[in-house]
């Protein structure tokens, strides 16, 4: 028999239709020490789970031991990752390394994303129609993640335009917001905080109500770089989508891409200088030199420039005019464009084009006001330009 146990500081049943799901924790580091024993965890809306005051104990060995979410007790649908304590778990993925203690988990459905808090640790959440545009203030709370109790972030959330505050342990009378954007300090029952939809790196410090929400970062890292595994050389951004730097030196090795300091998204592949990375992909194999590096979040495309070669055509030539424009952009280049993709400010790709040709017309005629970004490659060099639709 199935030992079903919630630990939390009260409980509620919500009854939903025949289709709702039951999700449970399930794992080597539970009281039960099974596999086989799930921990049913509660929701209000069949999206965010959560289970309260749950003690774990440590993982040891990553093919056995750790947790793992499952879904109606059954293995055919389950969620793991090796992160710790939060992070985006993946249908079929590794087993969660859990420490010891006792802890606040939350765990999303529909995104994968999970958190693990100290119990002992105040739960802030960032809540209101930034977070659920459906919901609103009826929705949930996206909690975010801290290991000290005061320093709190949170990582690969897709917000959309709208008001938010930040909210501690899901009480709607301990809220903090501020009428700043993108940084600020939020004060107890201050108005709400108008974030513009986009994703974002948020921080928050507890003691002083200090926030940020930044465009995401990313960092190469890796044997080739003079800092090996151990911790990123970030790139800069001006717009969240393209991201640059210059003049790095490098040694035979390899390297990879990820975001926010994470390996929760990571980008490889086995192409060098140029290539598209996947997802947990193969180590990128370097060569030894001094480069400058393109790399676009939204499809994973990389460049490494060695600043000891001088190219004949640089894609920098590239002129994109009018812009803004309300009819057409017209691209033009010294050598033939390969291919154009079009994209919004979330990185969807909207449009996709072969020109083969110095010259290209790109439509704007179809497509709402506002901004959108452009990828433009000529042999294996390529940019990524913002464009305007007026």
């Amino acid at each position: 028999m199935k030992k079903q146990l919630l630990y939390s500081f009260a409980f509620l049943f919500f009854a939903f239709g025949i289709n709702a799901q039951t999700i449970s924790l399930v794992g080597s580091c539970t009281p039960e020490n099974d596999w086989g024993a799930d921990y049913d965890m509660v929701t209000s809306d069949n999206i965010s789970y959560t289970l309260y005051n749950f003690p774990l104990t440590t993982a040891t060995d990553a093919a056995t031991t750790g947790l793992k979410f499952r879904q109606d007790h059954d293995w055919t649908v389950n969620w793991g990752n090796a992160n710790w304590p939060s992070g985006t778990a993946t249908q079929g993925g590794a087993n969660i390394m859990c420490v010891a203690g006792t802890y606040d988990i939350t765990f999303n459905r529909t995104n994968g994303t999970y958190t693990f808090i100290p119990s002992t640790f105040t739960r802030v959440g960032i809540w209101g129609p930034a977070v659920d545009s459906q919901n609103g203030f009826a929705g949930p709370d996206v909690d975010m993640v801290t290991t000290d109790g005061i320093h709190y972030t949170l990582s690969g959330f897709y917000f959309s335009s709208g008001t938010a505050y930040f909210r501690y342990n899901d009480d709607s009378f301990t809220t903090f917001g501020s009428v700043s954007f993108p940084t600020g300090n939020a004060v107890e029952h201050g108005p709400s905080i108008q974030v513009t939809g986009g994703e974002w790196f948020v921080t928050y410090n507890k003691d002083t109500g200090a926030y940020s929400f930044a465009y995401p970062s990313i960092g190469i890292l890796g044997t080739a770089t003079s800092v090996g595994w151990g911790e990123d050389i970030d790139l800069s951004t001006n717009d969240g989508f393209e991201y640059i730097i210059n003049n790095l030196p490098l040694t035979d090795g390899v390297a990879k891409f990820r975001k926010d300091n994470l390996w929760d998204q990571n980008w490889g592949s086995l192409g060098f200088p140029s290539a598209t990375g996947i997802q947990n992909g193969p180590d990128i194999p370097v060569t030894a030199g001094t480069y400058n590096i393109v790399f676009q979040k939204a499809s994973g495309h990389y460049l490494f420039t060695n600043t000891l070669s001088n190219p004949e055509h640089s894609i920098s030539k590239i002129k994109i005019y009018p812009n803004p424009t309300t009819t057409v952009w017209n691209l033009s280049h010294t050598t033939n464009i390969d291919s154009v993709e079009l994209f919004d400010v979330s990185g969807k790709v909207i449009g996709e084009f072969s020109p083969n040709s110095t010259q290209f017309q790109l439509d704007a005629t179809t497509l709402s006001k506002g901004v959108y970004f452009v990828k433009i490659k000529s042999g294996l060099d390529f940019t990524v330009q913002k464009i305007i639709r007026n």
